[in-house]
């Protein structure tokens, strides 16, 4: 159903059909990504390796958790230098949020030969299919080179088993362990409160962090109560 829901998006586009019958439609299954994240690493390496357009969408959603449609059409005016407009397409809602180092830095050394801060070589705005193209073109760059340096059988992070958005899963992972709170991921996400609960939930537990803070808090405890076995054995000297 996947596929032919995209051949009809592309002959919509083509203008060789007037209506898409199924432009969206239930899946029976959902599939669970909270696993899938790019790591810092591989997103350095991707940013190292590709063209100027992808490597401005990475470093986009690396720093902002936008997706791939809101950077496809995001355009200059949004960005004063230091702050960067978000809206949520699926919201509406609009809002400034600060500009990252990283973020600025890249953005201030681009040229503005257009409306749109990401343009096609011929100077065109992105559609999705040409994106996605490009997109999936620099990530097997990336994988061709690591299995290069490390063998085509070797055990490593694959581009091939990730996705764009898997990276906005990467900012949110990010911005948990930086100590920002469900409500602040929600806001700079454009997500609801529920959602970045529920991502700070999965994300944070399969990773090991809520179980390491409630380890580190059990230490604490003991130490302050004298209920560790090292001050139970300094007691009786």
């Amino acid at each position: 159903m996947s596929a032919l829901c995209r051949v009809l998006s592309f002959a919509k586009e083509k203008r060789r059909i007037k209506y898409h019958p199924i432009p969206s439609f239930e899946r029976l299954y959902k599939s669970d990504r909270s696993e899938k994240v790019w790591l810092p690493e591989l997103q350095h390496q991707f940013i190292r390796l590709a063209r100027l357009s992808m490597k401005t969408a990475m470093i986009l959603v690396r720093n902002t958790g936008m997706r791939a449609k809101d950077i496809r059409t995001f355009p200059w005016t949004r960005y004063n230098g230091i702050q960067l407009q978000i809206r949520s397409s699926k919201t509406g809602k609009l809002l400034w949020i600060p500009a990252t180092r990283e973020l600025r830095d890249h953005l201030d050394s681009l040229p503005r030969s257009g409306a749109l801060v990401m343009l096609t070589p011929s100077g065109k705005a992105y559609q999705r299919r040409y994106f996605n193209e490009h997109w999936r073109e620099d990530c097997d760059l990336v994988d061709a080179a690591n299995a290069a340096a490390l063998g085509a059988d070797a055990d490593f992070v694959r581009t091939a088993d990730l996705n764009f958005h898997d990276n906005r899963g990467t900012a949110a992972t990010q911005l948990c362990e930086a100590g920002a709170t469900p409500q602040e991921v929600a806001e700079a996400l454009c997500w609801t409160v529920e959602r970045a609960q529920r991502m700070f939930e999965v994300y944070m537990a399969r990773r090991g962090v809520m179980a390491a803070n409630a380890i580190t808090k059990l230490e604490e405890y003991r130490e302050r109560t004298g209920d560790s076995l090292a001050s139970q054995e300094a007691n009786r000297r």
